[in-house]
């Protein structure tokens, strides 16, 4: 397991055994788990993204572009 990000927004955990990703919005206390290629596009996306400076808005506007895959509610982790 490796976080590959941590801020008051987003956790970002890396599965490399396990090809997966695991995203949480700590905004509204939703997660989801991808795995295989859509993990892969998503680790690209986010490295891109990071290269980059945003604003919280911009940010924000990221995470939201996600939404349909934080599907489950975070009872605890």
């Amino acid at each position: 397991m490796n976080v590959l990000f941590n801020n008051p927004l987003l956790y970002v955990i890396d599965y490399p055994g396990h090809d997966a990703l695991e995203i949480l919005d700590k905004r509204n206390g939703r997660m989801g788990l991808l795995r295989g290629a859509t993990a892969d596009r998503m680790r690209n996306e986010f490295g891109q993204f990071l290269a980059q400076e945003h604003d919280q808005e911009e940010f924000e506007d990221f995470i939201d572009s996600y939404e349909a895959i934080l599907d489950h509610p975070v009872l605890r982790h």
